[in-house]
């Protein structure tokens, strides 16, 4: 039940994005390390960052070969442009965590997946844990 909730809510979403999809500004960013965006592993590259609506962006690959949405679990309800991604790490592993406006203040945050609580329950006794800002054109 819960998953097609999860489905028929993304497709609604999906839905507004397409009619407002125009109106919205794509930047564009380059990342030098693979990454997970929720539960898609990305590889490295050069992505399109476009905001579907309040709570949900698209990122994909320049090539539009790899591609994500993911749903914020928190919001500003900001119209500024985002401007940084924010990347938690974990050893060599890479989870995105949030984006930023212009300002620097958090215009989005998305909460971690299953994979990335996992990841920093076996990091944390290395401490090699941090986090990433990369700034999108």
């Amino acid at each position: 039940m819960k998953r097609i909730i999860a489905i028929a809510f993304l497709a609604s979403t999906m839905g507004a994005a397409v009619s407002t999809a125009a109106a919205q500004a794509i930047s564009t960013v380059t990342i030098p390390f693979a990454f997970h965006a929720g539960p898609t592993l990305m590889p490295a590259g050069v992505y399109r960052v476009q905001s579907l609506n309040d709570l949900s962006f698209w990122l994909y690959s320049e090539d539009r070969d790899r591609s994500a949405v993911a749903l914020a679990t928190t919001t500003s309800g900001s119209t500024a442009p985002a401007k940084k991604l924010v990347f938690n790490r974990y050893g060599n592993r890479y989870f995105l965590s949030a984006i930023l406006d212009g300002r620097g203040e958090c215009e989005k945050s998305f909460g971690p997946s299953k994979l990335e609580r996992t990841v920093r329950v076996e990091e944390a006794s290395l401490g090699d844990e941090g986090r990433v800002l990369l700034a999108l054109k």
